[in-house]
């Protein structure tokens, strides 16, 4: 007996809600893996479903993104980072002027990068892979996921090598990430570090302050006592 393809999609419809709560819960870390695992059995029945696509590249880069950036560390990095990147190449074959997909493989991108160290990736030409989503993404919408893009941009130019790496366009980005995500507490730590960089102590101080000041809203940041406790340790040893 045929099934009614509307039941396919209620069925899928389901299933992604359920994905959605897991999400809504992923400051919880088995929560994230269980939206993961979720979103993939939305794979199972419609292989050609975009929103399911991206949602897998992200949890891939939630999940990795969690991880301390250490030596000890990097072949998860680098296997989460590649696993997304598929996810999220996938999304860009199934719509290519969608953000979501070129943000995702962006970030997904840097977490491999970061498996297999910054030179390297810069050495297989992931650099300028990199600008060309990221620049995408700004195009298309430079306050999606909090203003994520403009973030994405603003560390990019900080965590190159030198000299590749451009401090000036580092804050020119990270501003405008804090300035229109004024309560996203990991851009007010990127920029701090920025302007420690670039060698501005007292502006690096007073965005530590403020991310160490602003009250806590996981709807808009999962993680957001990480970067918090971050903005702590950076106060604590610059000042």
């Amino acid at each position: 007996m045929l099934i009614p393809s509307s039941a396919f999609s209620q069925d899928i419809s389901t299933v992604m809600r359920e994905g959605d709560v897991l999400w809504g819960e992923r400051k919880i870390v088995d929560k994230a893996k269980a939206a993961l695992d979720t979103y993939k059995k939305v794979l199972e029945v419609d292989t050609n479903n975009y929103e399911a696509c991206w949602k897998i590249a992200r949890a891939y880069f939630y999940l990795g993104d969690l991880l301390p950036e250490t030596k000890e560390m990097r072949d998860q990095h680098k296997e989460l980072g590649w696993e997304g990147m598929g996810y999220a190449k996938r999304a860009l074959e199934l719509n290519p002027q969608g953000i979501e997909g070129h943000y995702y493989y962006a970030l997904t991108l840097a977490q491999y990068s970061i498996g297999i160290s910054i030179i390297k990736a810069l050495a297989k030409g992931l650099g300028p892979e990199y600008e060309k989503h990221i620049g995408e993404a700004l195009k298309t919408n430079k306050l999606y996921d909090n203003a994520g893009p403009l973030r994405a941009m603003g560390r990019y130019w900080y965590q190159l090598p030198w000299p590749k790496r451009n401090i000036k366009k580092s804050i020119s980005y990270l501003k405008d990430a804090v300035a229109y995500a004024p309560t996203t507490i990991r851009g007010y730590v990127y920029l701090a570090e920025s302007y420690l960089e670039g060698g501005e102590k007292k502006l690096a101080q007073e965005c530590l302050q403020k991310a160490s000041a602003l009250p806590a809203d996981i709807t808009q940041e999962a993680d957001r006592e990480r970067w918090r406790e971050s903005a702590k340790v950076l106060l604590k040893e610059k000042f």
